[in-house]
């Protein structure tokens, strides 16, 4: 299992993206606690109101995606991935709180969601020190239990966990990064993809007010697109959003037209 977690500012967001893929058919709730599953705009108020509790914690809102390998694909049943994301929810210090588990089937690759509020029912703050390696431990953990592929090798592993916190941030920003421009055609669109994530889009000007340069930031942690990698410079994001958009007008003209069926009263034409 791959999980990746985002502690961030707006529930809104978040559970718009949640509930978007669920419009689309493309997903379920698995899960919930404490909020209401059937609406967007309810389950933001819910996870709202409880935030009331502890108004000065800022960053209130904790996103875990976790992703499974394809060929897990069979078995992972409804039942079993709730199963898991109870665990995980459990493990991490967050099962008594409000959580929803979101399942979406948008990807080749098996993968859920978890939305859930880092203000208790009794108004504390739900700790998210060292969540990555915390996550790592139990993900690995929760791998034995459920008899699931390992994602990473034991060497992997190893190196992954000698490396630097700041080392670690850049990573998974650089993830996150590359996730938002996939599919994004637009400097507005990749933007509020971003947004949903926690993550904050910079652009930087020169002095006759040309953008020149892009960074992102999440989690208190900041770098340039060009240290993130290459291609997540500006020059590189315009470069990839001109290419989807080519890439979705290529696709729009390859569908196929359905002819409009003749009225029963339409002549023969002689």
């Amino acid at each position: 299992m791959i999980g990746k977690t985002v502690i961030g500012r707006s529930f809104g967001g978040c559970v718009a993206y949640q509930f978007k893929k669920l419009d689309q058919g493309e997903g379920e709730v698995l899960l919930s606690r404490g909020v209401r599953d059937y609406d967007a705009e309810a389950m933001t108020q819910d996870f709202e109101l409880q935030r009331r509790l502890n108004p000065a914690l800022g960053r209130a809102v904790w996103h875990t995606s976790i992703s499974f390998p394809p060929e897990e694909k069979e078995r992972l049943t409804n039942d079993k991935m709730a199963a898991i994301a109870l665990d995980y929810l459990e493990g991490m210090g967050l099962a008594k709180g409000q959580y929803a588990v979101i399942r979406h089937d948008d990807r080749p690759h098996p993968h859920f969601h978890i939305v859930a509020n880092r203000v208790a029912d009794d108004g504390h703050t739900v700790g998210d020190g060292h969540n990555y390696s915390r996550s790592e431990t139990l993900l690995r953990e929760l791998e034995q239990k459920y008899e699931l592929t390992p994602v990473l090798s034991l060497e992997k592993r190893k190196s992954l966990t000698n490396v630097p916190d700041h080392e670690q941030a850049r990573i998974q920003l650089r993830e996150a990064v590359q996730a938002c421009a996939q599919q994004a055609k637009s400097l507005p669109e990749f933007t509020q993809a971003a947004a949903t994530r926690g993550i904050t889009v910079q652009l930087h000007y020169n002095a006759t007010g040309q953008a020149t340069g892009i960074s992102f930031e999440q989690d208190g942690q900041r770098f340039k697109g060009s240290q993130l990698a290459r291609p997540l410079s500006l020059a590189g994001l315009t470069k990839t959003f001109e290419q989807n958009e080519q890439q979705a007008q290529r696709q729009q003209l390859s569908q196929p037209v359905t002819p409009r069926p003749r009225s029963s009263d339409q002549g023969l034409g002689y």
